[in-house]
């Protein structure tokens, strides 16, 4: 009679397992139905003028702002000519350099803005083909190019006028503007080799 005993309780707790795993399994199925939201981060460029690019860099596109362009110029002794411009006293710039320093300013900033502005109605091209659905890999590559070699040229702008710039101030003068603007890694003293004595 014993081994129906023993039988009988094996059976018993399978059934137990058997059904707490159909339970978990039910739970499960039911946690997966409602998952925990996770909003992205680029909400908010939605609504913005180009979607998917925020108003800042839109602005810094129409107004010609560097947006980082020049970085690789500026953080390695290269000083940009808007910089310079705003610190005219502080570096004792002569009258004949501010000049130069202003000419070429003034030269750069319209090329900027106009690549500015082509690459935005570029991005907005692109960003509207992949709303309407009208995006193929053809074009997709077609608009990739055009875009990027418009921010290449605009990246050329800004870059050749801290190229120019250097030229143009003594090797004091770069010193005193990378302490001024708190580069306080000293970048190597392009001046003593380009600009002037």
């Amino acid at each position: 009679m014993q081994p129906k005993r023993f039988g009988g309780l094996i059976a018993a707790s399978s059934g137990v397992v058997l059904l707490a795993l159909v339970m978990g399994m039910g739970g499960g199925a039911s946690a997966q139905s409602e998952p925990t939201p996770t909003p992205s981060a680029y909400g908010d460029l939605l609504d913005t003028e180009i979607r998917g690019i925020d108003p800042a860099t839109i602005g810094g596109y129409r107004t010609g702002a560097g947006l980082g362009m020049a970085l690789p110029a500026e953080l390695n002794g290269y000083p940009g000519p808007r910089h310079v411009l705003d610190l005219v006293n502080e570096l004792e710039l002569t009258s004949d350099q501010q000049t130069q320093i202003q000419a070429l300013f003034d030269d750069m900033l319209p090329q900027a803005i106009a690549l500015g502005e082509q690459i935005l109605d570029q991005e907005a091209g692109l960003e509207l083909a992949f709303r309407d659905g009208t995006i193929d890999e053809e074009s997709l590559r077609d608009r990739l190019i055009s875009i990027e070699s418009l921010r290449a040229e605009l990246r050329f702008v800004h870059l050749r006028t801290h190229l120019v710039t250097l030229e143009i101030l003594t090797p004091h003068q770069v010193q005193l503007y990378n302490s001024l603007r708190g580069y306080t890694t000293a970048p190597e003293d392009h001046g003593a080799h380009h600009g002037h004595e």
